[in-house]
């Protein structure tokens, strides 16, 4: 331990970091990479002065070789009653050589305790090991839903055409009865209209200031965030949805459609109101899953830890799948009941870079 130390990563690293990278990834990986690296790391709106939240391992004479590095996305971070300064932990690699060595101990020791709450998500199985050796609260797995659209397009995938073929009637009509879209809920409140829009306008950060006391734990999702996240980011191509009763913003939500091992999917990414705006949420799901119908989308995706929210995709058809996202919580401040009321949290496939 005596021969490594780790510090803040210098733009006189990138070369060897980028080398490093390439070396443990490929260089395919190591491109796209670069690509994205301006976006996901300097115009974070959470990026502060001092630069992105690099950690780097290196031996310890003179910043010598670089050993690893552990990558950080900085977020607010609704926490128990209060905002806090809060990061998803991202890219990590090490060494070939310096594996086993605890480099990546030191690597996750300096950025949890550079921040109030490290939060590790969608973890690989030897990070999660890691995790779980640091004794981080483990949360997860996140809850995964689905909903079949096109049962025909699903049964060829899985059957092939002919059996497929066969299939699809059967399938459709269990799924229609095992899990049956009820529709929009009944609800006395005032109607939600939904539009489809170009990027998010400053109402965000009112309907933040309203919804947020709603959850236990939700990253802030003010228009700063949010279009940095998926308006600005130069891989993806998002839709974006806004919710309104009468004139006020009640909602939004993102989602995504990509052609996958010959199935087209739809990712519901993210649906934010108030956790008790059931109507808000509807319509917004609607609205969403209309558009996916209308794209050919197959099958529907979603992640949820919202207890209210999964509760609302439930409702619509979707049912639950396993996960495989493993989430991994450390927090350095009181939490003030947050981790005892795991329901209450919303994390969803848009957070940290999961749909990076």
């Amino acid at each position: 331990m005596a021969s490594q130390a780790v510090d803040r990563r210098a733009a006189a690293d990138d070369a060897e970091l980028f080398a490093l990278y390439r070396e443990v990834f490929g260089a395919e990986l190591t491109e796209s990479s670069r690509r994205r690296w301006r976006w996901q790391y300097l115009e974070n709106p959470q990026t502060g002065p001092d630069g992105p939240e690099i950690w780097v391992a290196r031996e310890a004479h003179d910043r010598g070789h670089i050993l690893g590095q552990y990558a950080s996305m900085p977020v607010r971070l609704w926490w128990g009653g209060r905002e806090v300064r809060s990061s998803w932990g991202m890219d990590v690699f090490v060494r070939g050589e310096a594996r086993g060595k605890g480099v990546g101990i030191l690597l996750f020791t300096a950025w949890s305790d550079h921040v109030q709450v490290a939060l590790g998500l969608g973890l690989t199985p030897s990070s999660y090991g890691l995790f779980k050796k640091l004794r981080y609260d483990d949360v997860g797995p996140v809850p995964f839903f689905q909903k079949v659209l096109d049962a025909r397009a699903v049964a060829h995938k899985r059957l092939g055409r002919v059996g497929g073929t066969l299939a699809a009637p059967l399938a459709a009509a269990w799924l229609g009865l095992r899990f049956r879209d009820c529709g929009p809920r009944a609800s006395a409140a005032p109607a939600v209209h939904v539009e489809r829009v170009s990027r998010f306008g400053p109402e965000c950060d009112t309907l933040w200031e309203r919804a947020r006391g709603s959850y236990a734990m939700c990253v802030r999702r003010d228009a700063a965030y949010l279009n940095w996240k998926y308006v600005s980011c130069p891989h993806r191509e998002y839709g974006l949805w806004e919710a309104r009763r009468g004139e006020q913003l009640v909602g939004i939500a993102v989602s995504r459609q990509v052609e996958h091992e010959g199935l087209r999917l739809g990712w519901v990414l993210d649906v934010f109101a108030d956790a008790g705006d059931r109507t808000a949420k509807d319509a917004l799901l609607s609205a969403v899953l209309d558009d996916f119908r209308r794209g050919g989308v197959a099958r529907a995706q979603a992640f949820s830890m919202n207890r209210a929210l999964g509760d609302d995709l439930l409702r619509r058809g979707f049912f639950p799948g396993p996960s495989p996202m493993q989430f991994c919580v450390r927090s350095q401040v009181a939490d003030e009941g947050a981790l005892h009321d795991l329901e209450r949290w919303h994390v969803v496939f848009g957070d940290s870079d999961m749909d990076r």
